[in-house]
């Protein structure tokens, strides 16, 4: 059964010392009996403080404490999911008329525009997205959600790095059209592309040119468009594909559409357990890539991302559940975790144990 998703909000609680874990925002001053004030209020903290705390005779203190509360009930993010689902509809019809005619029909091409300024819309005007993107029902073929998602992502990015408001709708729509070539390939080669033999894998990475072929006769199309499609597999570092261009020669737009592409393929069309999602593995993989990618773009994504993370629960590689209480910034699976029984585990200290996935 999919569990809902949900955000953090704030309240006063008491809590005993004993339950207390780094990260947490004290919500008044601690002040010691003479009435010195020990820690003020708004601390946040750390393991030193907590044993302080405990060291002075201190039972319990008042904290903020992270509450669930249903973002869908936010009219702007229930907008943006309606939103979402009809674009959906909008890319899976449109890859089976472009199957179909072996081009972009100019009717098509229009849908793409008018779904990605309302992706890009939503984007704006919801925030950070992301985790809804993932809490909605799987399908079975994840081409056409993937590229929904990978143009939602790619928004927000643009967003983040202050693009104005018409280059980010021009990187949405890169992001829209940036796997329109798969239209052109044998289902065979569609899914878990991570797992196709050399020879299959070479015909796969045709879809980038195809693309590129399909809506380049679109008439007056934008060449930074076209960019940001056909180099969404480039890397910094000439490894890429098709042209292996260095960092300098790859367009702003398909560095950032490579990021979100990353990101999402991870937790889509190459995870290993459908519906078993890691984010905090993701953002890992991309940062362990960033000698590839562009480093701002993939420091802005990594670093606004793990601000939205803590709080999640979450089922470890040996079956335990909790719920993240600290992000590690530079190993996001291996965060620090507060158990169901209570127990805290800094996962940067246990050598074979990290967050598996999110449970929904």
């Amino acid at each position: 059964m999919t569990k809902p998703n949900h955000q953090t909000a704030r309240r006063i609680i008491e809590q005993q010392i004993e339950f207390l874990v780094p990260g947490i925002e004290l919500a008044h001053d601690i002040c010691s009996d003479d009435g010195k004030i020990l820690f003020s209020q708004g601390t946040i903290l750390n393991q030193q403080a907590i044993k302080k705390l405990s060291t002075w005779g201190i039972n319990k203190v008042k904290i903020i404490a992270e509450v669930t509360t249903n973002p869908i009930t936010d009219p702007k993010v229930r907008q943006f999911i309606n939103s979402y689902n009809q674009s959906v509809t909008v890319v899976q019809k449109a890859f089976d008329e472009i199957r179909q005619t072996q081009q972009i029909p100019g009717e098509t091409f229009q849908n793409f525009q008018t779904t990605a300024n309302t992706i890009t819309e939503r984007v704006m005007a919801a925030g950070n997205i992301i985790d809804q993107l993932y809490n909605l029902p799987q399908c079975d073929d994840y081409t056409f959600r993937h590229s929904v998602n990978v143009s939602a992502i790619a928004a927000l990015i643009a967003t983040w790095l202050k693009f104005p408001p018409e280059s980010v709708s021009a990187i949405s729509l890169s992001g829209l059209l940036h796997d329109v070539g798969k239209s052109q390939l044998a289902p065979r080669l569609l899914n878990k592309s991570s797992l196709l033999s050399p020879a299959d894998y070479e015909c796969y990475k045709k879809h980038t040119t195809l693309g590129y072929e399909l809506a380049n006769k679109i008439p007056n199309m934008a060449q930074s468009i076209l960019s940001g499609l056909v180099e969404h597999h480039e890397r910094e570092d000439g490894s890429g594909y098709p042209f292996s261009l260095l960092g300098e020669n790859i367009h702003p737009y398909a560095k950032i559409v490579a990021v979100a592409d990353l990101y999402d393929e991870a937790l889509t069309i190459n995870c290993d357990q459908p519906g078993a999602l890691s984010p905090y593995e993701s953002l890992e993989n991309l940062r362990t890539q960033i000698h590839c990618l562009d480093a701002k773009v993939c420091i802005t994504f990594v670093d606004n991302m793990t601000n939205f993370l803590s709080g999640n629960p979450i089922a470890l590689t040996d079956g335990r559940c909790g719920r993240v209480v600290c992000i590690n910034k530079n190993t996001p699976s291996r965060s620090m975790v507060q158990l169901d029984n209570g127990e805290v585990l800094d996962l940067d200290d246990e050598t074979d144990l990290r967050i598996h996935y999110i449970i929904r």
